[in-house]
């Protein structure tokens, strides 16, 4: 009996010691997940990074977009800019205009007093256009920060060229903006949905709640992304199914910063003291034959113009693929993916109505924001919508079943050379301090890179975001904020070979000034995806 009870102590002492053992082997691993110490990819480079370099990157790109934000205030309107009284001149006028030459305008910003403005800030935008040939391009804007900007157009077509600048919103309204939106997370709220067995509850969810209440956490360790939810009583944090959220329409602006956002105030034009341009053909430098356009080109702008509905690209060929058939050849034997919001959605729904022997299937998930799959089984023809995930405003409930991130959907893609990959993110994040938008887009680029270390093959197309009709909601959905993610996208995706379907460049340009394009629209967007994977 003594041998017995001698063996059991020598066990219980030896399970305590194998206790032990393993508690601090657990203890090291939470500690290495306390740091996040893991291996990134940068430009194929492998290297270890801890999420504090993370986050130096991102401030580090903050900080960039940060420095050329205007840092003004004012205690009356009459110090703000003014579009009337402000001057549109052209920098070096010739007595000549041929088809290819660059044209500089000078803006020279003053104040409703008639003062000269001395430091610069304001949201500007600039654009050529012949009413009788359908056509228009965009200008890109130099800001000197002492009350000057230069445009700088190209002349791409021939004819009466006219030039528009549009004051969107002054330099003060933007000081104004920028602080209010990297400030708080008022804008949009969230509410979350439990189910567990045949009960279900409600409670509050957001990117930064009260920690002080108990909260489940879904972090995304990975991408160093974190959501909230106030954990209901008698509920696991597994059971968070759905989730819905909204615009609140709260301001935290002043009633004097208001005043320069209301509908008389934004996108002023700004008169110009010339004529049209009379712009004619002097060689035939304008006329050579360019390449197809294909991934590795770049972000430029202006990128191109629009002539009678159709774009032009500036440095390369775009295919027409208008017809059904010509779109099924193209798409023959290819897997899609689409990662977005609803302007990519118009993707999925321009070949839903297309291509005729592309079936939808039912995936049993209510709203336009559910996943779409639709296949045609003879041309084996795939194609996947499915909305980019945290954040995406949404009024109704939507299942959180695959709600992934864009960096997550592209892990789990192999890729080859018959998968594409087309991609959008901006519009939903405009609610939100923008760090969550840049953190995003770095994780993207890593998965990115990830992806083309496996299958180098795989085509990936970036779609920029659309301008809007700017007519309300300019607090959380101005187009200045899609005009600092355009400026974001050009710093991460440099160097990438992807290829950009510009819609800033391609709206501004078409000048649609509606956040989703009619078809005609579409279709030159379409076009460029298809020519990007086609060629």
């Amino acid at each position: 009996m003594s041998f017995l009870l001698s063996y059991k102590g020598s066990l219980i002492s030896l399970a305590a010691i194998c206790l032990l053992i393993s508690f601090k082997y657990y203890g090291n691993l939470k500690k290495c997940s306390d740091q996040e110490l893991r291996i990134v990819l940068i430009n194929g480079t492998t290297s270890e990074k801890t999420s504090e370099k993370f986050k130096k990157q991102i401030n580090e790109i903050f900080h960039h977009i940060d420095q050329k934000m205007p840092k003004v205030t004012f205690d009356h309107k009459d110090n703000t800019t003014s579009a009337k009284k402000s001057r549109v001149f052209i920098k070096n006028p010739s007595n000549r205009y041929c088809v290819g030459d660059q044209l500089t305008v000078q803006v020279d910003a003053y104040d409703y007093l008639g003062k000269r403005k001395t430091y610069g800030g304001d949201y500007l935008r600039a654009r050529i256009y012949s009413p009788d040939k359908g056509a228009g391009s965009s200008g890109r804007i130099e800001d000197f920060n002492n009350g000057s900007y230069r445009i700088n157009f190209t002349l791409f077509w021939e004819g009466n060229i006219s030039v528009s600048v549009y004051l969107m919103h002054p330099s003060e309204a933007v000081a104004a903006l920028w602080k209010s939106r990297n400030s708080w997370y008022g804008n949009v709220e969230y509410l979350g949905k439990f189910t567990s067995e045949d009960k279900e509850v409600e409670t509050k969810c957001g990117f930064n709640l009260d920690k002080e209440e108990e909260l489940c956490e879904y972090s995304n360790h990975e991408d160093d992304e974190y959501f909230y939810c106030v954990k209901p009583q008698n509920f696991s944090c597994h059971s968070f199914t759905e989730f819905k959220n909204w615009k609140t329409l709260k301001t935290q602006l002043s009633d004097l910063e208001n005043s320069l956002l209301n509908r008389s105030n934004v996108r002023m034009e700004i008169p110009v003291d010339f004529q049209a341009l009379d712009v004619v053909f002097c060689n035939a430098s304008g006329s050579e034959k360019k390449v197809s356009c294909t991934t590795g080109m770049g972000l430029e702008y202006p990128s191109g113009y629009v002539m009678n509905e159709t774009w032009y690209p500036k440095g390369c060929t775009m295919r027409t693929y208008n017809s059904m058939e010509e779109l099924n050849k193209c798409m023959k034997g290819k897997f899609f993916y689409m990662f977005g919001d609803s302007t990519m959605h118009q993707w999925m729904a321009y070949f839903e109505n297309k291509l005729k022997t592309l079936k939808l299937l039912n995936v049993y998930e209510g709203g336009w924001a559910q996943k779409h799959i639709a296949v045609d089984i003879e041309r084996n023809i795939h194609v996947i919508w499915k909305r980019h995930g945290r954040p995406f405003v949404n009024l109704q409930f939507i299942s959180l079943r695959e709600e992934r991130s864009i960096p997550r959907e592209i892990d789990l893609i192999g890729g080859n050379q018959y998968t594409v990959i087309a991609l959008n993110i901006g519009v939903h994040f405009r609610l939100f301090p923008v760090h969550h938008y840049i953190e995003r887009l770095l994780n993207i680029r890593r998965a990115l890179e990830r992806l083309f270390l496996r299958s180098p093959k795989t085509k990936v197309i970036i779609k920029t975001e659309n301008t809007s009709d700017m007519s309300n909601e300019y607090e959380g959905m101005s187009d200045f904020h899609a005009y600092v993610h355009y400026a974001i996208m050009e710093i991460i995706f440099r160097g990438l070979n992807v290829g950009f379907v510009n819609g800033w460049d391609m709206t501004s340009a078409f000048n649609t000034n509606r956040i989703h394009p009619l078809e005609p629209y579409i279709r030159n967007e379409i076009n460029m995806l298809m020519t990007y994977i086609c060629t």
